[in-house]
Parts: structure tokens; sequence; C-alpha cells
């Protein structure tokens, strides 16, 4: 229930998208999802059916359900049998014959009779290390139980726009797609040419000599990072193909979109990479063939977001793709583009949901998923005591120049940093688009925090509750809040869950004053995804209603239609509540809190506004509610919070500022 209130791409042979081959998928086959057999327990008082004979149980649940249904034997528990459906059910269809049994008074429950495998596991060797994906830690993402749903699609596209990626690593190789680098400055694309068709990463290490020029006299020596490679392994490493990681989407695939390089890049060029990325057109780049449904962008840096970055945003949303952004490494407010309205910015926590010491928090942080941290004390670690919760991704051993594919070491090269928190939101919303490819970014940003994990309240290594810096850095442990850290921890299977079911969208225009009528409409709510038929299920019935009602009853014209008429008599507080049910049979309930009063002055909003949007008939996470106070505001279109954006700092001529990757 939904609640709201007021890269040498031409070098390499890359199948076509639509002919692209899925991962070889599990050992075993999956259990199928449809049954034709239930479980029926009657109750104790029902004296009656309890001596009947099986044939005339099965009669009387034939009756109640409208279908053929035999006893096939008893169970083993007391009072309990099991039955035959005539023919193979699920999803929305079977939960309606069953919900048509249980409302039987003499049937205590009735439940499919599902069969059950072990779970989905993959068989590469450091699967089982990849804690963050599996459901043992709190707060591990469930990763593992949505791949009993979804392994992915190849119709998914994630860009990761980032260093660019080892094409070569085998674990990427027949995951990449043709990229593109956008990268202006050839000593900052370390690759002696500026923008290009080639996403590969050469290497981004900064020596003592590089530090001697003007270009790079403020950067810090480091090693080559192979952050991109890092990054697009959490998204999409291949399962079970005999190497040793495995990424969030099995099938999905990863388009390398290179805007950073030696000591980081350009705002300007970064910005490139997002319009090429989504589809749009960039001036001296070619069309983009596979534009990207997710983005992540595991970089960024201080301050608030400028108007070019907002404006960028602005259109990739409205072009219908989704940003998955970092929030950063410095215990600091959220820095761009993270902080851009519209954007999706994750935080990092450690294995047990508390906030990772060095992650950044507060406006700007919209959902937490885990960053890394290694309890124990280090570096330097040992193998005796490597980082226990590193995250492990694929790189390359080089440490200037690449040499050979390899994956980090929790001991001598343990990986973390909100860098990887965001590829595993990224990773999560590409399942979702397999088995819902209508979603838009708001809806997929509603799912994830709706069905988002509570955080702990408590921890054992850490009284102090989290708080949004001002004239501090909050660099140590805190227990998150909604505030701080976001709606709430990943849960990748319950957002998958979500993803799978109808959505309820409720639009609205007209004066809202008590008194005055107000129309309402459900009408571009929408079903459930339908993969056969490559559509959505159509909506077969809408039920409107008014609950928590205190003061005037709000009146409903026609509760059954589509659309209707809502009128308040006067002063009230009250919810109201849209019902949809697809074809399937599966059901979404969208809540609005309102609140009347007598208006100052009525206000007129725009014409059919969208006030909000239901959608996976069941959230489980904190989501912020709006006010919607009749006579006093207008409805208002659900979505992202509002941030004002301010232009960059002013500089000599246009100022280019430099991102960052997170990572540490």
């Amino acid at each position: 229930m939904k609640m709201f209130v007021a890269v040498l791409a031409a070098l390499i042979a890359i199948p076509a998208l639509g002919q692209a081959q899925e991962s070889q998928g599990p050992l075993r086959s999956r259990a199928p999802a449809d049954t034709d057999q239930i479980i029926v327990k009657w109750r104790s008082g029902a004296k009656t059916t309890l001596a009947a004979p099986a044939a005339q149980k099965a009669g009387k649940l034939s009756v109640r359900s409208g279908l053929g249904i035999q006893h096939k034997r008893r169970s083993g528990s007391p009072n309990t049998d099991v039955f035959k459906l005539e023919r193979r059910m699920s999803g929305g269809e079977l939960q309606a014959v069953l919900d048509r049994l249980n409302a039987d008074p003499d049937v205590e429950y009735a439940v499919a009779d599902r069969r059950r495998q072990i779970q989905q596991i993959p068989t590469d060797a450091l699967a089982m290390d990849q804690w963050y994906f599996l459901s043992v830690q709190p707060a591990a993402t469930r990763t593992d139980q949505a791949w009993d749903l979804t392994t992915g699609s190849a119709s998914t596209v994630v860009a990761v726009l980032d260093t660019g990626v080892r094409y070569n690593h085998p674990d990427l190789t027949s995951k990449l797609l043709p990229g593109y680098d956008f990268i202006t400055d050839p000593l900052i694309a370390n690759d002696a040419d500026g923008p290009d068709a080639d996403a590969s990463d050469p290497g981004d290490w900064i020596d003592s000599a590089d530090r001697s020029s003007e270009v790079f006299r403020n950067c810090d020596t480091s090693p080559s990072s192979w952050h991109g490679t890092r990054v697009a392994s959490l998204i999409g490493a291949a399962a079970n193909d005999g190497n040793d990681l495995v990424g969030a989407g099995w099938a999905t695939r990863i388009l390398p979109v290179r805007v950073l390089g030696k000591c980081g890049g350009f705002d300007s060029d970064i910005i490139d990479g997002m319009r090429w990325a989504a589809g749009l057109p960039v001036d001296g780049a070619p069309a983009n063939p596979t534009p990207a449904k997710i983005i992540n962008m595991s970089l960024g840096g201080d301050g608030a977001c400028s108007a070019a970055y907002q404006s960028t945003v602005n259109e990739i949303i409205a072009q219908g793709s989704l940003i998955v952004a970092s929030v950063g490494n410095d215990g600091i407010p959220v820095g761009t583009p993270a902080n851009c309205n519209g954007v999706l910015g994750v935080s990092g926590i450690r294995h047990v949901g508390t906030k990772v010491g060095y992650s950044n928090l507060g406006t700007g942080a919209d959902i937490a998923a885990p960053a890394g941290n290694c309890v124990n004390a280090g570096p330097p670690f040992s193998t005796d005591s490597p980082c226990v919760f590193a995250i492990s991704v694929a790189i390359d051993s080089g440490t200037t120049a690449p040499q050979a594919s390899t994956y980090s070491d929790p001991v001598n090269r343990p990986n973390y940093g909100t860098s990887f928190s965001a590829p595993l939101v990224a990773g999560a919303a590409a399942l979702m688009h397999s088995v819902n490819p209508r979603l838009t970014p708001s809806q997929f940003t509603a799912l994830l925090q709706e069905t988002a994990a509570p955080f702990p309240t408590s921890s054992t290594t850490t009284t102090n509750i989290c708080r949004v810096p001002t004239t501090f850095v909050q660099g140590q442990e805190c227990i998150c809040t909604t505030v701080t850290c976001g709606a709430g921890m990943l849960d990748t299977f319950a957002a998958v869950s979500a993803a799978m079911k109808p959505f309820g969208i409720v639009q609205a225009s007209g004066t809202i004053e008590p008194n005055t009528a107000v129309d309402i409409s459900g009408s571009t709510s929408f079903g459930a995804y339908d993969t056969t038929a490559a559509a959505s299920r159509p909506i077969t019935s809408y039920q409107w209603s008014v609950v928590n009602v205190t003061g005037a009853t709000p009146s409903i014209v026609d509760a059954a239609a589509a659309s209707t008429t809502l009128q308040v008599s006067g002063n009230s507080r009250f919810t109201l509540r849209l019902t949809v049910t697809d074809a399937a049979g599966g059901t979404d309930d969208t809540d609005f809190a309102m609140v009347t009063s007598t208006p100052p002055e009525p206000q007129t909003p725009p014409a059919s506004t969208p006030i909000g949007t239901g959608g996976g008939g069941g959230g489980g996470g904190s989501f912020d509610w709006w006010l919607l106070v009749l006579g006093l505001l207008p409805l208002v279109l659900s979505g992202p919070r509002r941030r004002k954006p301010l232009p960059s700092s002013a500089g000599r001529g246009h100022r280019r500022r430099r991102g960052k990757y997170f990572a540490e």
C-alpha cells in the first residue's frame, strides 16, 4: 500500500542487444510459479464438514470457488486436506480463488501448494563471499531471493558513467555494450586523444611526474583504480560462467560511458556522458543505439546541484531514465550529482545497518545500501585479519597500465566506499525493469523507497544517532534515521516483488476547497506486466473509498468508476484510497492522507495534475508523506523532493569543476 501526504566497441564482437544471449541461469530448472494444488485446513468447530466424505468437501470448495476441485489426499496435519484444481494457476488469479475459499466460515486457511527448491545461488567461486547479495546480515539486500523471481533481462541496459571498463575481463566480456569516451582533455583521458568510441580504461594512475604538471599539481599520487570495472561488475558480472563473481543482474547489459580519467573529470564531460547514456543528442557524438533505462553515477563532488546538472537531470528523467548516484565519502552533506532533484542518492551502511563512518548524509540521501566495512582494525590487513565485510569486485592487477584481470582482495586490496552502494541499487532497479519495463523514474524511486527495510534503532557498536552535518563532520559510525540516510535499507527482493504487481495512479483537477466538487481519476493506473504479451495487464476494476475520517465525511459520486467526483462538506481529515485490480486478479492500494479547511483564498492547480502513484500492492518501508490541504494547497505531482538548484561558483571564464569517484 502506498501512502502519500500534501571500450573499444568496434573491435569487440558483441551481440546486438536484441540477439544477446541470456545468462546461463541456475544449475537446475526453476520451480514453476504456477500450481494446480491447494492445502485447506478446516476449523475445528466445523464438525459437519470435518465428518463429510472427501468428495463432499471437494464439492463444497468447488461451489465456493467456481472451479472444479478434487480431493487428492489427507495431509499429515490435523483437519487438513490437499486438493487438486481443474487447471494450473498463478499470481492474482490463484490468489482470487484462495480469497474466495478463505471466506468460507468452515475454512481456517486455504493456501497454494507450491513446489520449492534450494535458493538460486550461482556457482561462481566468490559468490558466497558476496554477503551484500545474500540474506544473512541485517543490511544485506536479499538479492539472492530476488533471483528466484528474475535473474534479469538482456533488454535491460544500465549505463556506468565512470573511468571506462576493461573489456577483456572474463566476468564482463559477454555483458558489455559498445560505449563512448567523453573525456575532452587528452592528459586526463590518458589515451592520447579526445572523445571517441573507445570506452576502455587505460588506467588513471597519478605519479610524481604527473604532479609536476599544472593539470595534476593538486592531485594525490595513486595507483590506477579500475573504478568503472569495479562498479560494472556489481551490476552485471556474468553468473555461472566459471569465473569468480556474480552481479545483481545475470543477464543485464552494461553500457560503459567514460567520463573520468586521471584525477577525475570535468562536469562538462560528465554532463555530455549523461545525455548520451539516456539517448539524448550530444554535439560531435554519434547517436546512442542502446540508450540506458538506468544510469549509475558512482562519482561526484561537493556543493549544490548546479543549473547545468539540474537541467540535464530534468531532460533525462523526461526521457524516462533513472539516475542512481553515490552520496560521497567525507561524512559531510551530500554532494553533486546525488543532491540534484530527481536523482536517487544512495548512502552507505555497514553490514549491521548503521551508517558507515565515511558516508555522506542528509538531504539527497534517498536510500541506503552496503558500502563495505572492515570491522577489525586496519589497514594494514593480514591473512589472519582480512577486511571482513569488503565489497568483492572485478579489477585489473596493474598499478598503472592494465596487466591482467583479477578480483579485489580483502587482505591486500579491500574494496569499500559509497561508489559500491549505488550499483547495488542500480542492479536492483535493473531486475525491477526486467519484470516491468514500463516503470518510470519516479515509480522506480517510489517502489525502492517504499519497500526499503527500516534502519535498526540500536546498535551494539555505537549509541550515536546520525545528525545532518552543518559545521562538523559526521565521520563515525552512527545509527541512521530517514532524515540522514534515506528511506531505509535496500531490499532487492521486496522491490522486485512490488514491481511485479499493479500500479495505482491518482489524478485530480479543479479548485480544492470545502463544498466544491473535485474530479479524481485512476484511469492511468496499469496492471502487472505480462512478459508473454509484452504489455501491462488491463485494470478490470476500480474502488474508491475514504477511511480514517475525522470531521465531515467525504462523498464519492461513483465509487466503482475509473473517474469520479469527490466532495467534502466541511473541515475534515481523512484518507482517500484507490484500489485497482488487474485482469489476473492482482491488486494495489494507493492512499492519500488529506485535510480540508476553510480557505482564505482558493487556488487552482494545473489541469489533470497527478497527485501520486501507487504500485506494488504493499510496501513495508518508509516513504515521505504529503499533506494535501484542501482549500489551502493545490494538488501536487508526487515524486522526488524539490531542492533549489544553485549556479556553479563564479570563476575565470567558464569554470569546469572536476568530479571524482567515491571509493576508498
